[in-house]
């Protein structure tokens, strides 16, 4: 798991090539001006979802993580809390490979990702977000989504 500002992503180049084409989409694009939905970067290799919502209190939050793809979750308005903890400190209890999605039992570190910040999550990291930091509030977040082989 990374957490830190978009303003660092260049210090990430090294770890991925995909990642690197995700992270040079949050720093070329207007976030604030693309409509909710998905974008296609390297076709279902490398893609992101501009979503918009209330965070949620945190008992209403899952969390998850993803057998092929990482998440780079960045905040480009508002804040909102996640969680993360190491996948094997969590026990499934729902799973769907054809999703690339599984819900998992577990506790973990929590940590506030303000606007203008990212926190990336490979296949290994559990992580839960959407969480209100005190109360709901809305959020406008890019989820990059990129194929970690």
């Amino acid at each position: 798991m990374i957490l830190d500002k978009l303003t660092n992503a260049k210090m990430y180049d090294q770890l991925h090539p995909r990642l690197t084409k995700g992270l040079r989409f949050l720093l070329e694009n207007d976030l604030d001006s693309l409509e909710v939905g998905t974008y296609p970067v390297e076709e279902d290799k490398v893609f992101v979802m501009i979503q918009e919502y209330d965070t949620k209190l945190p008992e209403v939050c899952r969390f998850e993580a993803h057998y092929r793809y990482a998440d780079i979750q960045y905040v480009i308005k508002g804040q909102e809390k996640m969680e993360y903890t190491h996948i094997g400190e969590t026990k499934v209890v729902e799973a769907d490979k054809e999703k690339d999605l599984m819900f998992l039992e577990a506790e973990g570190d929590t940590f506030l990702v303000k606007e203008g910040s990212f926190a990336i999550f490979t296949p290994e990291d559990a992580h839960r977000p959407g969480m209100c930091d005190d109360q709901p509030q809305p959020i406008r977040k890019a989820v990059v989504k990129v194929l970690w082989d």
